[in-house]
């Protein structure tokens, strides 16, 4: 009896499950049948050898509209699935400006005060002149330009890894010669976003790592994304792919990202492992204007200088021709090329190993990519993925 009870139970729950997604169908608005190309589409870009996988998540006025798994997870052994784990890459550095417009909102600092007012040792900031020469520089850090990848902060990749903290590892590049004037000249990289963890530190008195978990992670029910590769189970890691001259795929097990942080402390450039679905909440809360099941994370303000164009002039100052950079964001100013399917505003992310987040306020449109390969041809993978996507949505 007690079985017939629970099978009874699992019978509706199931009802319930599947009146729910077409429910959601429904709500996204969105053409099944051409939502139906996205894995045919990319299965066909694995099969002629341009990528080893990808899983996909698209999601359209607030509801998740498809999410798909092609290729390998470990190459020509496992296949992937929807629930794998991804290095998320320098999707990592998105939260770092979120975490600093939280600070803008709490009323902390503002994205314009120079570093120096909040982080003292800044103060009289040398800048490169010449070979052997420096000076004073005329434009000192702002908080801003953390954000803009416009700091021109050196990178010293064997001191970060000897540094045993965030703290530690900024007190030390205060002492740096800058390389050029602060907003004068883009040069992409992580060691301003350093400086902006630690302000974050300080000003809600809780190590970096923590105030993600206990600020986003937890709230948005991030559940699958993870600070260290030890945390994320063996049988759903997704292998690193490196594509050889001889045109031979090779896989081997992910790392943590200790290139930049020696395993002290959390990557705040590039340490996420993550799912395309716990992707999706963190999205969506930045579609919403800041908003996310009833809570508020930032102001639509802060949202604002999130997603569009901070790097005024400077140019290149993005990935691809026509995106600009916002705050560890980017814009895509003018969209063309890969992004020629997104509408002019939409803002996002991506990572090495050929992953991308791309949310478009236009349509209301969230696209997913994740992807853990090193060779190929992901302008392919994106430009497919987008184009086929948007063909699904339909015209006002």
């Amino acid at each position: 009896m007690r079985r017939m009870t629970t099978l009874i139970a699992s019978f509706y729950a199931g009802v319930l499950l599947l009146a729910a997604s077409y429910s959601e169908a429904a709500e996204h608005g969105m053409d099944e049948k051409l939502l139906s190309q996205i894995p045919k589409n990319l299965q066909a870009i694995i099969d002629r050898g341009q990528s080893t996988g990808m899983v996909t998540l698209v999601a359209r006025n607030g509801v998740i509209a498809s999410i798909d798994a092609v290729g390998w997870r470990i190459k020509d052994k496992e296949p992937l699935e929807t629930t794998d784990v991804f290095w998320a890459a320098s999707i990592t550095k998105s939260f770092v400006a979120v975490a600093i417009m939280m600070m803008v909102d709490e009323g902390h600092l503002q994205l314009d005060d120079l570093v120096e007012k909040h982080i003292p040792e800044f103060k009289g900031q040398k800048v490169k002149t010449g070979k052997k020469s420096s000076d004073t520089a005329k434009h000192p850090l702002t908080i801003r330009n953390l954000l803009n990848h416009l700091d021109g902060l050196p990178k010293n990749p064997t001191r970060s890894r000897a540094t045993k903290s965030i703290k530690e590892r900024v007190l030390k590049a205060a002492k740096d010669t800058l390389m050029w004037e602060p907003g004068t000249k883009w040069n992409y990289g992580g060691e301003g976003l350093y400086v902006a963890a630690y302000l974050v530190e300080k000003y809600s008195d809780t190590p970096y790592a923590e105030f993600l978990k206990t600020r986003m992670l937890d709230p948005l029910g991030m559940k699958n994304t993870y600070f260290t590769i030890k945390d994320v189970p063996e049988n759903r890691g997704v292998w690193k792919h490196s594509k050889h001259k001889k045109g031979k795929w090779e896989a081997e097990k992910l790392r943590d990202f200790n290139w930049s942080t020696g395993g002290s402390y959390f990557a705040v450039d590039g340490g996420f492992f993550c799912t395309a679905e716990d992707l999706f909440p963190w999205c969506q809360m930045l579609l919403n204007g800041g908003t996310y099941g009833g809570f508020r994370y930032l102001s639509e303000k802060s949202v604002g200088e999130l997603s569009h164009k901070q790097t005024g002039d400077v140019n290149p100052a993005g990935h691809g021709v026509g995106n600009f950079h916002a705050l560890a964001f980017q814009e895509a100013v003018e969209p063309q090329g890969p992004t020629a399917a997104l509408t002019k505003g939409s803002f996002g992310k991506g990572g090495s190993g050929g992953s991308m987040t791309w949310v478009d306020p236009h349509t209301k449109t969230i696209y997913i990519m994740l992807q853990n390969a090193w060779g190929g041809d992901r302008n392919l993978t994106h430009s497919t993925f987008l184009n086929t996507t948007a063909k699904a949505i339909p015209p006002k």
